[in-house]
């Protein structure tokens, strides 16, 4: 993990000021773009958007209301203190989306594939500076959590049922224009936020075969405190014993890992892979 994810995390002024300012960005994402060209974003947010446009009831009332179901739930199954966290968010999240419902009046935009890819875009980077603090707005990631809690579903898969049933029923209430208009900017918002949440703070997986091997484990054990695993192995073609490194680091830790490799051999063969799950020592398991 990055020295500034683990600062933004251990300091609560600091980790509050990018929740409110990925929420903000989020709200201008939704209520600037994405409403006024009558689309839907994903989540609860694009459910209370749906009702917003038939009945006129604020949208950041709409949202609090849907969550309450949704939170009991959560008390139930989660922990206490993740549940807390995500509702002290969603509150936040319902008072900046009400606060922000007229905001479309003053951006200039018409054209409804701008709206689509800016609100999209913009809605994405917000959701992705609240997932970097290890936090959530509540909502449908509340849904996620339980379901992969008590069924092992991927929030992936949960998030992604949710937004075609969104999709869908967009396409029964405004047309089929504005459905797959909403499509775009869907996919938009779910890459952004997949770019911004990652951007420091995916794992990668990493193997070095050397005949430092052990210098070079020590190293890396010693300067960027992390575990090291050791696997035999046999060149199949030279039959040369060799152990090779193993080793799960952040993203932002393998340039260092790399520069100790080639310090002490320049002929180190070195292969990074992405992760899509880590569990034990030195990472921290979270819901979503």
């Amino acid at each position: 993990m990055s020295k500034v994810n683990t600062a933004v995390e251990d300091n609560i002024f600091l980790r509050y000021l990018v929740i409110i300012t990925g929420m903000l960005i989020a709200c201008i994402g939704i209520n600037g773009f994405i409403r006024p060209a009558h689309l839907l974003s994903g989540g609860v947010p694009g459910i209370s958007t749906a009702i917003n446009y038939l009945t006129g009831i604020n949208i950041g009332i709409l949202t609090f209301l849907i969550n309450i179901p949704i939170f009991i739930l959560g008390f139930i199954y989660l922990e206490k203190s993740f549940c807390i966290s995500s509702l002290i968010n969603m509150i936040l999240f319902s008072i900046l989306l009400g606060l922000t419902q007229n905001i479309g009046d003053i951006i200039p935009v018409n054209d409804i594939l701008l709206q689509s890819v800016f609100g999209g875009i913009l809605a994405g980077i917000g959701s992705g500076l609240v997932f970097r603090t290890k936090s959530s707005q509540g909502g449908t990631d509340i849904i996620a959590a339980i379901l992969k809690f008590k069924k092992n579903i991927q929030v992936k898969d949960t998030t992604l049922s949710i937004n075609i049933l969104i999709v869908l029923v967009s396409g029964v209430l405004f047309g089929m224009d504005l459905a797959l208009y909403t499509l775009i900017e869907m996919f938009l918002s779910a890459s952004a936020m997949n770019i911004v949440k990652d951007a420091m703070n995916s794992q990668k997986s990493v193997m070095v075969i050397s005949r430092e091997s052990e210098s070079i484990a020590k190293d890396i054990m010693t300067i960027v405190h992390r575990g090291v695993t050791f696997l035999e192995a046999e060149g199949a073609y030279t039959k040369e014993k060799k152990r090779i490194i193993y080793c799960i680091v952040s993203s932002n830790e393998i340039p260092k890992i790399k520069e100790i490799a080639l310090n002490y051999d320049k002929k180190s063969f070195i292969s990074v892979n992405d992760v899509t799950e880590v569990k034990g020592r030195g990472f921290k398991e979270k819901y979503l």
